[in-house]
């Protein structure tokens, strides 16, 4: 095979395999509700009582920063707060709905 045919067929197939693995990546986050189980920082692992430890919680937030920090500098632009409180508003919605309590 040709070195340009390699590239071509190399970019052809990087577009996908990016777009699968985040499809997966959002399929596994769907998965956990929350509960014991899941690994992913995106949801926070409770307890059979439905309390939160302080180590998942930490865990939690920082994988929040490290998702609204879009410029790796280590701190949170106005912009990326302004992402930020989206994120947490849309969390808020998904914890109320799921047991049903009202701020």
């Amino acid at each position: 095979m040709t070195q340009k045919r390699k590239m071509g067929l190399i970019v052809a197939i990087v577009p996908f395999l990016m777009a699968a693995g985040s499809f997966a990546t959002s399929a596994n986050a769907g998965e956990h509700d929350g509960h014991e189980g899941g690994s992913d920082a995106s949801v926070m692992k409770r307890e059979a009582d439905g309390s939160v430890s302080k180590k998942e919680f930490m865990k939690h937030h920082e994988w929040m920063f490290d998702q609204n920090d879009k410029n790796h500098n280590g701190k949170l632009e106005p912009d990326e707060m302004k992402n930020l409180h989206k994120m947490v508003g849309k969390m808020h919605e998904r914890f109320e709905h799921e047991y049903g309590q009202k701020k």
